[in-house]
């Protein structure tokens, strides 16, 4: 329903101007109430008003087409005269920005953050008692006062969780009166059949690194020291980048950190073939085993129990950290407080910071998620 006829001459006219063709084409919808009009139509038969055509120039024909053509409609089993390709204006009417976004409170990423710096400490704690104890002179009853220390500040640390979750659990309004009921149900004789198993225990274990030591002295002992330094730096950065920190502020994840952990051991390996006895190797070998593999399960304890007693305790790490460097070098406890810093304050901050500038976007365009029958009647 359209004709062609020339239309002046162009803008600028004049003789040698060049005609240009123009068309008649009859509106296809109803301007007042959008009905499609039928080809026969010469009236909208909705508000009677009579059908209307517009006259436009070739050069301008798809622009003026697509305002007379049907609004595009999201299906495919209706023909659009349409381009694949093409993107209506109604295309980002649902777009969803930062649908799933959760607001993170400061301090509860310090408190994660603690894991992080705690166990660095705890690693600065281990370095520390060996450089002291093989450079700078230090006896190894010190060392041997530190592992007693470390393992006697865990022992208890497990019991009073223990005992605290328990009478936590079971409702009785006094720890006096929780203590007295649960010590009336146990006996003297199940007492100390614990208490003889935990110590057989840890007799068999302190023997066997005792009986060891000599061979673990001698086993790296023709590396050279500055291999040994370098290896000392490669493996504790693969330890501490590999450690498993999240199974400390976890509930039931299970530990996973068995490269981090092998790393530490065959660091502490390696540090033992500097030492000049074996009781040295066995007090480093005891030092590595209670940091390295057990300090984390305590952490996860006493975090799990109570948050204030979990900061306490990487406070006092952090102190004893910082006043063995301290004791080494200024500069190094100085760097060390600076990095620590950093991780517990300065990197939550700037998580923070850089959280405004998420922009994740959803929309129709999305891939499709699919959802099983069963768990939607569950439901």
């Amino acid at each position: 329903m359209s004709s062609r006829s020339p239309v002046g001459a162009e803008e600028g006219g004049g003789v040698g101007g060049r005609e240009r063709e123009a068309y008649t084409l009859m509106h296809r919808f109803c301007p007042w109430d959008g009905y499609e009009f039928k080809a026969s139509d010469e009236v909208c038969p909705l508000c009677e008003t009579e059908r209307q055509q517009s006259l436009y120039c070739a050069g301008k024909q798809e622009v003026l087409q697509r305002l007379l053509l049907p609004p595009w409609q999201r299906v495919l089993w209706k023909h659009q005269p349409y381009q694949d390709n093409h993107t209506d204006a109604t295309f980002l009417d649902e777009l969803i920005t930062n649908a799933n976004f959760s607001e993170y409170d400061f301090w509860r990423i310090v408190r994660d953050s603690v894991a992080v710096s705690q166990h660095c400490a705890a690693t600065v704690v281990f370095l520390a008692m060996f450089c002291l104890t093989n450079y700078r002179g230090v006896r190894l009853r010190w060392m041997l006062l530190m592992d007693l220390l470390l393992g006697a500040a865990g022992c208890g640390a497990m019991l009073s969780t223990a005992c605290y979750r328990l009478w936590s659990e079971s409702g009785v309004p006094t720890l006096s009166a929780f203590l007295v009921r649960e010590a009336s149900k146990v006996t003297i004789v199940s007492t100390l059949s614990a208490l003889s198993t935990y110590l057989r225990i840890c007799f068999l274990f302190l023997t066997a690194i005792y009986t060891l030591s000599p061979i673990l002295r001698t086993l790296t002992q023709t590396i050279s020291h500055d291999t040994v330094a370098a290896m000392t730096i490669c493996f504790l950065s693969l330890h501490l980048f590999s450690h498993d920190y999240k199974f400390v502020n976890g509930i039931d994840k299970p530990f996973g950190g068995s490269v981090s952990l092998n790393a530490s051991m065959f660091v502490s390996v390696l540090l033992t073939s500097r030492s000049a006895s074996n009781l040295h190797v066995a007090l480093i070998m005891c030092c590595a085993v209670e940091i390295f593999a057990l300090a984390p399960r305590v952490f996860r304890q006493v975090r799990l129990t109570s948050e204030t007693a979990y900061c306490i305790c990487a406070f006092i790490l952090f102190a004893l950290a910082l006043f063995l460097l301290q004791t080494l070098n200024n500069l190094l406890a100085f760097l060390f407080a600076v990095v620590i810093f950093g991780i517990t304050f300065v990197a939550p901050l700037t998580f923070m910071y850089i959280q405004r500038f998420k922009n994740h976007i959803n929309g129709p365009w999305d891939e499709a998620v699919p959802t099983n029958r069963h768990d939607k009647m569950g439901r």
